[in-house]
């Protein structure tokens, strides 16, 4: 995770958002003794899903019919 101030985060504001977006690596802002974290939007609708999912009185059941789900491998040059 990359590590900037406030006052260099001002600075280069541009460069950052850049920065998570291609690389999908946060940025954590120190500001004295509290802080925030920047993330990209398909980071932050990644955790928001996970957390609905985790919440959900059905996420047992949801997670258990997933990975009893069974997969056919194809060959799609045999098409």
């Amino acid at each position: 995770m990359v590590t900037t101030t406030i006052t260099d985060f001002r600075k280069s504001i541009k460069g950052y958002i850049d920065s998570v977006i291609a690389s999908n690596e946060p940025v954590l802002i120190n500001r004295g003794q509290q802080g925030a974290v920047l993330v990209s939007l398909d980071e932050y609708n990644a955790m928001v899903r996970t957390a609905s999912v985790l919440s959900s009185r059905f996420s047992p059941d949801v997670l258990d019919a997933a990975r009893k789900q069974e997969f056919i491998e194809v060959d799609i040059d045999s098409l």
